[in-house]
């Protein structure tokens, strides 16, 4: 798993755990829609990375690395990746 992450890759991650805490996972399309779709390529780079999982419905989760990533850093708002 690739740790570094630029900070629009750190807004998507946010978004999606956001998305996933609300219990609303979402599709590519979803984090299109909402974030633009300049989006597409960062998706792909955190795919990559390791950081996202998607499933056959194209539904987007955090993977079992970054969940404890996130979960370690706890809720203070600041990037410590």
């Amino acid at each position: 798993m690739d740790f570094t992450l630029t900070s629009a890759e750190e807004a998507v991650v946010r978004h999606v755990a956001s998305r996933l805490r609300a219990g609303t996972p979402p599709t590519d399309d979803d984090v299109a829609d909402a974030l633009g779709d300049e989006v597409c390529p960062l998706l792909q780079s955190l795919l990559d990375k390791g950081w996202l999982v998607v499933d056959e419905e194209r539904i987007l989760t955090l993977s079992t690395i970054a969940r404890a990533v996130l979960s370690d850093r706890g809720d203070t708002g600041e990037a410590q990746w």
